[in-house]
């Protein structure tokens, strides 16, 4: 019988833990795909410039965003409230990253695939 009554018990407090209104996501400003393209931009930087010191890659920072904007055609202001916002939505944020390295994979995949432009004759 105590069982009956503390499942029931359970039972309601998961009934009314479940109608409270939960916090919104926050709405994105930029389409997944401008964000996608976002965040490609962002990986080719890094990995281009391969910056292993925080300190000079937080100082570098709003170059990336600049050109970022630049390419977007969205603010430097609006790119990074968007990836601010992505960081409370944990499963968006997933699906948007693995959408950028599926297109950095793809691009690689492309350029492994072009003919080599190396001379032969090099000494």
């Amino acid at each position: 019988m105590r069982m009956l009554v503390f499942l029931f018990l359970l039972g309601l407090w998961g009934l009314f833990s479940c109608s409270k209104q939960q916090k919104a996501n926050p709405t994105l400003q930029m389409t997944s795909d401008e964000i996608v393209e976002a965040l490609v931009q962002m990986y080719t930087v890094n990995a281009a410039i391969n910056i292993n010191d925080i300190k000079y890659r937080d100082s570098t920072s709003n170059q990336y965003f600049k050109q970022i904007a630049t390419m977007s055609g969205k603010s430097i202001d609006v790119i990074k409230s968007d990836f601010e916002k992505l960081q409370s939505m944990q499963d968006t944020l997933l699906v948007l990253q693995n959408r950028a390295l599926d297109t950095l994979r793809v691009l690689q995949e492309k350029q492994l695939r072009l003919p080599s432009q190396t001379s032969p004759n090099l000494n």
